[in-house]
Parts: C-alpha cells; sequence; structure tokens
C-alpha cells in the first residue's frame, strides 16, 4: 500500500512537468485541420500520456482529443494536430468577445494544465486551482499562436506566461522574448517618442517615432510594434520597402497624425493601472527595443535583458514619452523616457517647437467656471492682447482638466486679436462668447484644476491655476510645480488678473475672484497683493450664521473682523475657512487691505448691503447636528482665529474643526437673525464658550450684548466703527431682519463717507 501511494504522489510530480507550451487556435484561412496544441516536458524524467486529453471551452469544457499510447521524453516538445500524426477531433475557441479555456487532463480527469485566453471570463472557466480565472493570456490574431515566454516555463500566472507570437514554432522551442528574456536584434533603431493617450478620442491619434542613430540605412520590412496592457496583446506590421535613414526619424501613426509617414492602426495603452508595455520587434521575431510604462510593474514586464524592468512616467493625457536625449538608451525605461507636454513627431525631443509671434503678448484674463445651475455651454474664458499689434490666433488652442490637460479647444484658423482687445471663448448659452465653444472647465471643488493656451509653436502662452490643493503638482508659467493658485471661485463668479494682462508667472498674486464678471470688457483694477503675516491680532468679531428664511434663497450670511492690536495689519492673501465637517476657502482678501487698530471689517455675501467686501458663497454653517466652524488664515498658512459654535446638547463629531487650542469649546448657537459676537470686542480666551455670547447685530459696530439672549441686558452707549477721525457713531440695535436692511445700508452708506 505504501508502494502504491509513492508512485502516485511520482505520478503527480511528474504530470507537474508537461505543459501546454504554444498553440494556434486561429491559423489564417479555415481552422479546421489547420489548428495545433504544442507540449513541452520540462522535466527530467519521461512521462506517460496515455489516455491524457484536451479539453477546450467556451461557456463549458468538453473533450476534443484523448491520446493513445504515447510517451513524452524530458526536454520534448509534442505536436498534436495540423503537422502532426495525431488528430484533434475538434476545434479551439477562437476567443473575440469572453475568454475561451484549453486544458489537459490525465487519464483520471486530473487537471494538469489550464490556459484562459482573452477576456472578460463571462462563464466562469476554472483556473488549475479550480478557482474562477481572473488572470488571462492575450487574444491571439489570425496566424498567431499564443506562446510560453521564456519557453516551457510557468509561473501560474498566464497572463504573464504567454505572449502573442507572430512566428509561430510548432514542435520546437518558443523564441519570441515575452518581453525581454531571448534574443535582440544586432539593431540602433529604437522607439524615440510615442503618444499612447492623446487628448480626447485615441482612435487614430496615437503615433510611434523610431529613430535611428546610427549610420547606416536599415530596411523595417515586416518589423511590428507590439503593445498591451499586461502582455503584449495587439501589433501592427510595418509594411515592406520600408528603410529609415541613418539619423532620421520615421512616425508610424493612425489616420488623424499629421506627420505620420506609416499608416497603421495602434491601440496602445494608456497605463491607468500598473504598467504598460510597448516594444519593437525584428522581421525574424527578436526584439529591437522595449519601453515599460506607467506606475508600477506589478505585471513583471522585463526589459531587453530578460530583467524586470523599471517603469517610465504615465504621461497626461496629451502628453507623449520620449527619450532625453534622442536616441540614448540604456534598457533602463525610467532613466531613458520623459514626459514632454509638447510632442514633437518626427524631429528632435526636447520642449517646445519654435516662437509664434504674440506668445509672450496674449493672456487668460479671466474666465468663469462655474455657472449658475448647470455648466453646459454656460462658461467661458477671456482673453486679452496687451501688445500694441494684432495677433492672429491661428493654431492656438485652449487646454484645460482637472487632472491633466485632457480637453482642447482649437481655435479656429483666422481668428484674430486686436491689440489691447478681447476675445471670449465659451458656450452658446453664455451670452458673451465671440468664438463659440462647448467648455466644460473644473469647478476645483476637491483640488486645483488648470487651464492653459497653447501657441502655434506649439508652445505654453499662458497657464491659469486655481483652487485650494494642488495634488496633481499642475506646473506654471516657470516650469514648477505651482505653489502659488488662484482662488476657486463662487457659483456665477470669475477669476480675474488683478488688471488686464498683468502677469507675474504666481497664480495666487495674479487673480482675484470677481463676484461682477466682465466678459468682453476691462477688469476692475486691483491693488497687487503684499503678503503680511499675522500677529493673532485680527479677531473674527461677530458672525451671523443663520439669516431669516432660507439662506439660499437671499444669503445674508456675514462675519465681522476686528484688530484688536496696536499695529495695522495687512490682509492681502488672507483666507476665510468655513467648515461643517472640514475646512474649506470661502473667501481670499485681495490686494490693498489693511485694518487699522480698533478697526471693523465686514465680509458677507452679494446681497449684505453692509459688507466692505463680499463673498461669492460665503457659508457659515446653522450647526444643525454638530459643531460648525469659521476660521481666518494668514497669507502664510498661519491660522490666526478659530470660532466655533453649536446649538446646546450638539455631540462633538467633527474631530477636525478644533479651536485655536486644539480643543472644542464653542459659542453659543445664536437663533434665527441673531449673530454671535465677543464682549468686549475683541476679547479672546481661545475659549469660544466664554468670549462669545448671544447680541444684537451690529455689523460694522461696537457689539451690543442681547437682552434677550443671555446677554445680561447691557446697552450699548455708542460705538468707534470704521471711521478712525475720533467721531463715535450709534450702532444699530434692533433685531435685524426686513426693512432694517435699508436702515443697514444707510448707515454703511453714512459710515463710509465720513
Amino acid at each position: 500500500m505504501t508502494m502504491l501511494l509513492v508512485l502516485a504522489g511520482l505520478r503527480a510530480a511528474l504530470a507537474q512537468d508537461v505543459l501546454i507550451n504554444e498553440f494556434l487556435y486561429d491559423p489564417d484561412g479555415s481552422d479546421s485541420g489547420n489548428e495545433w496544441i504544442e507540449l513541452c516536458n520540462r522535466g527530467s524524467w519521461p512521462v506517460d500520456l496515455t489516455g491524457w486529453g484536451f479539453e477546450v471551452a467556451g461557456t463549458s469544457f468538453t473533450n476534443i482529443f484523448v491520446f493513445p499510447a504515447q510517451t513524452i521524453e524530458p526536454g520534448e516538445y509534442l505536436l498534436v494536430g495540423a503537422g502532426s500524426d495525431l488528430v484533434l477531433d475538434g476545434t479551439l475557441q477562437n476567443g473575440g468577445s469572453a475568454t475561451d479555456g484549453l486544458r489537459l487532463v490525465d487519464d483520471g480527469g486530473v487537471v494538469v494544465d489550464t490556459v484562459l485566453y482573452d477576456e472578460p471570463n463571462t462563464a466562469g472557466l476554472l483556473d488549475d486551482a479550480g478557482s474562477v480565472g481572473t488572470e488571462f493570456a492575450p487574444a491571439a490574431g489570425s496566424g498567431e499562436s499564443l506562446a510560453r515566454i521564456p519557453d516551457c516555463q510557468d509561473s501560474g500566472d498566464v497572463s504573464l506566461d504567454f505572449s502573442v507570437d507572430s512566428s509561430p514554432t510548432p514542435g520546437a522551442a518558443n523564441v519570441l522574448d515575452g518581453g525581454g528574456a531571448g534574443e535582440t536584434c544586432d539593431t540602433a533603431v529604437v522607439i524615440n517618442e510615442f503618444l499612447a493617450d492623446p487628448a480626447g478620442s485615441d482612435s487614430g491619434a496615437e503615433w510611434v517615432e523610431l529613430y535611428n542613430p546610427g549610420t547606416d540605412d536599415v530596411d523595417l520590412s515586416g518589423w511590428k510594434l507590439e503593445y498591451g496592457a499586461s502582455s503584449y496583446s495587439g501589433h501592427a506590421t510595418i509594411p515592406d520597402g520600408t528603410i529609415i535613414p541613418a539619423g532620421s526619424w520615421l512616425v508610424i501613426g493612425g489616420e488623424l497624425v499629421d506627420e505620420a509617414e506609416i499608416i497603421l492602426s495602434l491601440s496602445m495603452g494608456n497605463a491607468s493601472e500598473g504598467a504598460d508595455g510597448l516594444r519593437l520587434v525584428c522581421a525574424d521575431g527578436a526584439v529591437a527595443d522595449i519601453v515599460i510604462y506607467g506606475e508600477s510593474n506589478d505585471e513583471g514586464w522585463t526589459n531587453e535583458a530578460g530583467e524586470l524592468s523599471t517603469v517610465a512616467p504615465a504621461a497626461p493625457s496629451g502628453a507623449s514619452l520620449g527619450r532625453d536625449p534622442d536616441g540614448v538608451d540604456t534598457d533602463d525605461s525610467a532613466a531613458d523616457f520623459v514626459a514632454f507636454d509638447y510632442a514633437s513627431p518626427g524631429s528632435a525631443n526636447g520642449g517646445e517647437g519654435p516662437g509664434c509671434p504674440g506668445q509672450d503678448d496674449v493672456k487668460i484674463n479671466e474666465l468663469l467656471t462655474n455657472p449658475s445651475g448647470s455648466d453646459d455651454d454656460k462658461e467661458w474664458i477671456e482673453l486679452y492682447n496687451r501688445s500694441d499689434v494684432p495677433v492672429d490666433l491661428t493654431g492656438w488652442a485652449l487646454q484645460y482638466g482637472t487632472s491633466s490637460f485632457s480637453s482642447t479647444v482649437d481655435l479656429p484658423a483666422g481668428t484674430v486679436i486686436d491689440p489691447g482687445g478681447y476675445l471670449v471663448v465659451g458656450g452658446k448659452k453664455s451670452g458673451v462668447a465671440d468664438v463659440i465653444a462647448s467648455l466644460s472647465l473644473g469647478n476645483a471643488s476637491s483640488s486645483a484644476d488648470a487651464v492653459r493656451l497653447v501657441h502655434c509653436g506649439p508652445g505654453t502662452a499662458d497657464t491659469v491655476v486655481y483652487g485650494d490643493d494642488n495634488s496633481d503638482e499642475w506646473k506654471d508659467d516657470s516650469g514648477e510645480i505651482a505653489d502659488s493658485l488662484a482662488p476657486a471661485p463662487g457659483e456665477d463668479a470669475s477669476i480675474q488678473r488683478l488688471s488686464d494682462g498683468y502677469d507675474t508667472d504666481l497664480c495666487g498674486d495674479d487673480f482675484v475672484e470677481q463676484v461682477a464678471p466682465t466678459p468682453g470688457a476691462a477688469n476692475p483694477e486691483v491693488e497687487p497683493s503684499v503678503c503680511e503675516g499675522g500677529a493673532r491680532t485680527i479677531k473674527i468679531n461677530e458672525l451671523l450664521p443663520d439669516p431669516a428664511g432660507s439662506d439660499s434663497e437671499v444669503d445674508m450670511e456675514w462675519l465681522e473682523l476686528y484688530n484688536a492690536g496696536n499695529e495695522a495689519q495687512r490682509l492681502d492673501g488672507w483666507v476665510i475657512e468655513t467648515g461643517t465637517s472640514s475646512w474649506g476657502e470661502d473667501f481670499v482678501f485681495p490686494g490693498g487691505v489693511e485694518l487699522a487698530p480698533g478697526e471693523f471689517l465686514v465680509v458677507g455675501n452679494p446681497a449684505v448691503p453692509v459688507a466692505d467686501y463680499a463673498a461669492s458663497s460665503l457659508s457659515l454653517g446653522n450647526a444643525s447636528k454638530a459643531p460648525d466652524g469659521v476660521r481666518i488664515v494668514d497669507c502664510e498658512g498661519s491660522v490666526q482665529d478659530t470660532v466655533l459654535w453649536a446649538k446646546d446638547g450638539a455631540e462633538i463629531e467633527d474631530l477636525e474643526l478644533l479651536d485655536d487650542l486644539g480643543f472644542q469649546e464653542v459659542a453659543p448657537m445664536p437663533e434665527e437673525d441673531g449673530s454671535i459676537g465677543r464682549i468686549p470686542d475683541g476679547a479672546d480666551t481661545d475659549d469660544c464658550s466664554a468670549d462669545f455670547v448671544w447680541t444684537t447685530p451690529t455689523p460694522g459696530y461696537e457689539n451690543a450684548e442681547d437682552a434677550s439672549g443671555g446677554g445680561g441686558g447691557v446697552e450699548p452707549t455708542g460705538c468707534g466703527g470704521k471711521s478712525t477721525t475720533g467721531g463715535k457713531k450709534c450702532a444699530v440695535v434692533s433685531p435685524i431682519g426686513g426693512l432694517q436692511w435699508l436702515l443697514l445700508a444707510v448707515v454703511a452708506w453714512r459710515r463710509r463717507e465720513a
């Protein structure tokens, strides 16, 4: 009995050395009688195949062949089907729309080896482990085989083990390498640049540039470009008679590629996950060059030497990958290739093209990215020509995106922008467009978005990066990752340059939010910002978070700042952030804002008549379930003051909303149309529960406690207001609502006149 168990174990072990090594399931012409399967024995002992068989599957496995008395010797290749005396009793599946399968079973029906190919696996075909297969060999084309690369090796993952072989070797070792191992061409020709992910649709727009840095012309007849996402599953064959001269470039691409000298349909991977591969294969099947590109080489791609390949970066949509410098090949994809903003098919790699008249003079001057309601066909971008001559914009384009410049709008040929003139590009519903174009600009809701103007060189004429967080690492016109960002505009607000054409290449210094956009007309001039860090003397002194009625109908929310220090403070570039669960930017102060000691300043939504500065979407929470907050951050990013408020008994849930001491001491949530304020003005112990009380709203004036709201019934005796002339103005102490806003508007006008 023991001997029988030993023999059974030995037999099972020997069986694992027999592999499906190569097979042809879609021969040129008729499949019947022309398909074949090749086995290999990688072990050191012969294996008896008598009674073994092949099973094929489209939706389930069925038998198509049973071996007669047959042995496969060590190192032997055994062919079944076309070219062999062993004839298949059926046909293999051709893939095409779903996973198909081929497996070898022993005389007891035990699965020895399984190859699942093509995808998706809608039928749930099982792999060698008896699980529903999730790894697949690529789909082969007509006349191509699927072959183990390296030959007769098994990693347990068919997506890595099998490659498409355009030069099948039935009954012999596989010589085509699977991304590295095997023969290589003795040639200087390399893949020099390629565009795998064109902006917009990829169809017909992909291309590969070859470069011959050698001293001899090279005949490329019958050479192939092979590519794929997990294996080299696609290919394009270079036509006979194609010669690449010494020192020259050759562009191969789709029908939409103007520079293409050879028109071939390509479908390279975009490296959206892991890494993808592209290689150049000589006519004899040997490999000339390999590029692996993407984020990480989880697929196990190898280089020309058969070693695990490094990975070139994944180029953003519309950008190419190219060698820098041209033709230099160290078999290290990461070192040899860089992403180029401006592709140069058919010419040397390295930056922008030739200059273009007006490239330094035409600027993105103002843009509306967030219209009210649906954005469809309402967005617009205003260009401005700051020179004294007309500029022809033929060949220019606008590009935009939320993580890369994935969308392009070409300006019509013959478009001219006059000296000192404006040109608005926008949707048909914008009502202001000189050039009608459907735009879909990002709202910078979670991270920064960008727009750039591309001149006819091609090259970048101007770039605007806007939003709160540049996690996508957009670059500005200096070529560096932008750390100065234009504000994210609120609904129906634009972002505009401080004055027409003003450009320091620092978007945060050049642009401000504009709640009254001026498309096609001059921007209201704003003083440039001067960054002055704070000394924690600027206090959020009073705020009204819950005006009467619906906040969304006529939003009357506002907050008041107060300078509790002894010196004037510049507020240029300071930010008001609000939060209901996390902090977000609501308003950025423009340049030229200074708050004197003892002075008040009101920021409110556009409908607030007493606001010194209008925010397009100041949103103070109503603390309906948990604390809400507001804080002011200086231009250096330092928090200067924080106020949290909540209703009685509210649970402390939003752990990101902390006060200036890192706790959650909260002020009381006021009643509708009421405010909370510091008593006395500017008093700050960093404990909101102690510093704030319910107040009768007095925006821009000294705070007055509300007798009905726990303030102790203190009557105001006067206020300093914003006037610095020494005169006092009476505060409005009656509840504010309805016509009282009109009174406040009059008071506000009078104090501005003072």
